[in-house]
């Protein structure tokens, strides 16, 4: 049985801690995004009613970029702690999960082993299809399906209620956009098995994110600002 623990937070006392302060409740606003996103990405992964399975596609991909776009810009903060000698102590000091956690986000941050794969997978979905339409990027992906007869035909769905209303030629136009020109896979692949491949790369760093939030965040509250 799921169970839950609350501490209650003393505002001021956190004021005290400064930038760290600060710091902290950030951190506690990505890891709040990124746990939303990657429920609601969950829930859609899990059958759905017939009549809403026309939905379906489109909402994992919107929360996959979801993810990635929260996670990009909360990479900022995991820099922030890795270059603060007195935060990364207490990184340190976390149990031997949320250090591995650490450190496999870390490695993506620029200069870093994985940084270039983290750019690719992660980083430019944030910047061309969360937040941004890009006109270039659904220019050329709908020149390219439009050329090809097994591309030609889409179609939109509406229904008597607006959850129901899917423009399912959208969620085309962005899975090329994602798949064929930000993750570049070849058309001689398995487009589905590199795709889930890809968004299971990003989904992995989100997880590690929360594992390693959960951990450091109450961990800081505790010592610095609890009731």
């Amino acid at each position: 049985m799921s169970s839950t623990q609350t501490m209650f937070v003393d505002l001021q006392r956190l004021h005290s801690c400064g930038e760290s302060g600060s710091l902290i409740i950030r951190l506690m606003m990505a890891s709040n995004d990124i746990s939303l996103a990657n429920q609601c990405l969950s829930k859609f992964k899990e059958e759905q009613p017939p009549i809403r399975k026309h939905v379906q596609r489109g909402a994992c991909m919107y929360f996959i970029r979801l993810q990635c776009g929260h996670l990009n810009e909360a990479m900022k903060i995991i820099q922030e702690i890795r270059d603060d000698q007195n935060l990364y102590d207490r990184v340190e000091r976390c149990s031997r999960m949320a250090q591995d956690s650490f450190n496999k986000l870390a490695n993506c941050l620029k200069g870093n082993s994985d940084n270039d794969r983290f750019e690719q997978y992660v980083g430019q979905i944030r910047q061309n299809t969360v937040f941004h339409y890009s006109k270039k990027l659904v220019d050329r992906a709908l020149s390219d399906r439009s050329a090809r007869q097994e591309a030609r035909q889409s179609k939109i769905t509406r229904g008597d209620h607006i959850s129901l209303w899917r423009f399912e030629l959208a969620d085309d136009i962005v899975d090329s956009m994602v798949c064929r020109q930000i993750w570049k896979i070849p058309r001689n692949a398995d487009l589905r098995q590199k795709a889930d491949l890809n968004a299971d790369y990003g989904s992995d760093l989100c997880q590690a994110f929360l594992n390693f939030c959960g951990e450091f965040i109450f961990r800081y509250i505790k010592e610095h600002a609890v009731i």
